[in-house]
């Protein structure tokens, strides 16, 4: 069986995500090193992989800039990644897409890599809105000019992006940057946009980031709806939706249970305070709030629960415009966010039929996808092929060739 890295920097939307490839890989059969901030240790080893702490991982003054970010600091710590990961002959590695350490070590090594990507697929295009602006598609001759004019500046800064890429390469002796073998989307088909031309080694494989390694934490007793309130994971994410959402349900006839790392834990009568794993929890809700992040938007989606979604930063904007469009999200802008706006979303939202009939369509996809997908892709690089992907649904009603 093959001897697979697979690389991912601490935040959790990235690492977990990753991880959950790398345990379908060990459950698979196959020898499984999983790179990552120190903090993942014991969660990698429950799923039954070795473990190394990437190196170079404390921040530098330069860190502000996402060019530096992104390529200089990815070579800086690919040349003592790969030196350590010289001596594991490994076959292949798995790389999350922001940490370019993963991918230049791959090359350095001269082995083959796929990438994670843990939400939508990033990549622009003319025919769709500006990637990351969390706009929904253009109907006004004035929004089509604006979206061309960020699409023209959105085009420049890839440029420059791709300029600092091959610098960085040149500077660790790499002649060019490669790109991966397969690319692995962790979002579900509904959530994808028609686009004119999808990448062809992109694949859509739904939900793939594992549980913390925290205890189970007890919903509110009763028979009222539950709803799940999460805060952001991302380093640098406002918070406080955790607080906004205790002085806006807590009076409502619902069990709530809020999962922050802001907020004291505590138990008061139909509200539950703390940090557990969210599966559980979202196989009794009847909503979940959040703020967008792949890893929570993929868990909810897989468990038929609608969504009223807050997006701080990020990729969050533009998971929200998707879930709403897909009819499972209410959306309310953060600059909006108060106690009484949230509680009237929460209950519009129940009251309406629509977005719980939308969530199960989601479910129906995410029970055809998955983390084994994701490895038996891997399977097939390792077999040195490149399988193609005609567009996000390739592997819906897959034939029995698939897991």
């Amino acid at each position: 069986m093959g001897r697979i890295a697979v690389v991912a920097g601490p935040d959790a939307g990235h690492a977990y995500p990753a991880l959950g490839v790398g345990a379908a890989l060990v459950q698979r059969g196959h020898d499984v090193l999983f790179c990552s901030g120190g903090e993942h240790a014991r969660l990698a080893a429950h799923h039954g992989c070795d473990f190394l702490e990437l190196p170079l991982l404390e921040p530098t003054d330069h860190d502000g800039d996402f060019g530096h970010l992104l390529w200089q600091r990815g070579a800086a710590m690919a040349l003592p990644l790969a030196a350590a990961l010289r001596q594991r002959d490994l076959d292949l590695v798995v790389a999350d897409l922001l940490t370019r350490a993963g991918s230049f070590a791959a090359q350095l090594l001269g082995v083959p890599w796929v990438e994670t990507i843990p939400h939508h697929l990033p990549d622009p295009a003319s025919d769709l809105p500006p990637v990351g602006s969390g706009r929904h598609p253009a109907r006004h001759p004035l929004r089509r000019f604006d979206d061309r004019r960020i699409h023209v500046k959105q085009a420049a800064s890839l440029a420059e992006g791709w300029r600092q890429a091959a610098e960085a390469a040149r500077g660790i002796g790499l002649q060019r940057v490669a790109a991966p073998a397969l690319r692995l989307v962790a979002t579900l088909p509904g959530l994808e946009r028609p686009r004119l031309q999808w990448p062809a080694r992109a694949h859509v494989v739904g939900p793939l980031a594992v549980e913390p390694p925290l205890a189970p934490l007890a919903p509110p007793a009763g028979d009222d709806p539950l709803v799940l309130v999460t805060d952001s994971t991302a380093t640098d994410a406002a918070g406080g939706l955790g607080r906004a959402a205790l002085d806006a349900l807590r009076h409502l006839d619902l069990r709530v249970v809020i999962t922050s790392s802001d907020l004291a834990p505590r138990i008061d009568g139909r509200v539950v305070v703390g940090r557990g794993p969210h599966r559980p929890l979202l196989a009794e809700a009847a909503l979940a709030i959040g703020p967008g992040g792949g890893g929570f938007v993929s868990k909810a989606a897989a468990a038929a629960v609608p969504m009223v979604v807050v997006p701080q930063l990020g990729d969050q904007w533009e998971a929200a415009a998707r879930l709403q469009e897909a009819g499972v999200a209410a959306v309310l802008r953060p600059g909006r966010l108060s106690p009484r706006r949230l509680r009237w979303t929460v209950v519009r939202h129940l009251a309406d039929p629509r977005p719980a009939d939308a969530a199960r369509r989601l479910a129906d996809e995410a029970a055809q996808l998955g983390p084994d997908l994701a490895a038996w892709l891997v399977e097939r690089v390792l077999a040195g092929e490149r399988p193609f992907a005609s567009g996000p649904a390739e592997h819906l009603h897959a034939t029995a060739t698939t897991p």
